[in-house]
């Protein structure tokens, strides 16, 4: 099959293209949101943990920083959207909006978490620390086997 994104041949069976990152299944919102550069996800170089991005977003937003967890993700489009968003949103809502940026920082960079890691895992070839260093497209063996 061809991408519909980038017209790049790709495998029947991969969830997003090996060149242009887009994800290429799983409902059309979800293609939505990342299809423009400003909020396009960027692949990691290795798996990052779900739970580590959403404490992280969610802890930091307490003292203004929740962004910094885009930053653990290696999502830097990501960092300066939601940073200069937390500057408006803060005075324009009297402040109403500190008790729920942190839910909402949380919840984000837990699932653009799993977002990235299905990145690495749709790679070809891709190595990544959640799998001993093997090639992603092949088992893992142990050495002496």
């Amino acid at each position: 099959m061809y991408c519909k994104y980038c017209g790049t041949q790709i495998s029947d069976d991969v969830d997003f293209c090996s060149v242009c990152g887009k994800r290429l299944k799983n409902g059309e919102a979800h293609n939505t949101l990342y299809r423009h550069e400003l909020t396009r996800i960027k692949p990691a170089k290795e798996i990052r943990n779900p739970k580590a991005a959403a404490a992280i977003g969610f802890f930091m937003s307490w003292i203004f920083l929740g962004p910094v967890g885009y930053i653990y993700l290696g999502q830097w489009n990501w960092f300066w959207l939601t940073f200069i968003i937390q500057i408006f949103a803060y005075p324009l809502t009297a402040f109403f909006a500190y008790p729920l940026l942190p839910i909402v920082y949380g919840i984000h960079q837990y699932q653009m978490a799993k977002d990235v890691n299905e990145l690495i895992a749709a790679e070809p070839g891709r190595k990544s620390a959640g799998n001993g260093g093997a090639p992603m497209d092949k088992p893992f063996e142990r050495p002496g086997a």
